[in-house]
């Protein structure tokens, strides 16, 4: 249980990242490219991909890779902190 808390932590956090980059792309402070980058970089940290499958979901601290590309995103996209409750519905 608090292994899934953790998750929903750290899902919320990549949200209210995606929310900054939002504010900072409208502002032109970002790069071409620097929000593909952090996509890229959130598929590279989730748990599954660092531990290659040798620790069980249940496990997970921050997400799977899937899980911290789509709530960045989401963050990303809408620029509201309100669309990242990850402790209330699926993560």
């Amino acid at each position: 249980e608090q292994n899934a808390e953790s998750v929903k932590v750290e899902l919320q956090a990549d949200c209210y990242a995606g929310v900054w980059a939002n504010y900072e792309k409208k502002q032109n402070y970002l790069d071409s490219g620097d929000a593909e980058e952090a996509i890229r970089a959130a598929n590279q940290i989730g748990d599954d991909t660092l531990t290659r499958g040798q620790v069980s979901p249940r496990n997970f601290t921050h997400g799977t890779s899937e899980q911290r590309m789509r709530w960045l995103k989401r963050g990303m996209e809408s620029g509201d902190v309100g669309q990242c409750d990850t402790f209330n519905g699926s993560v």
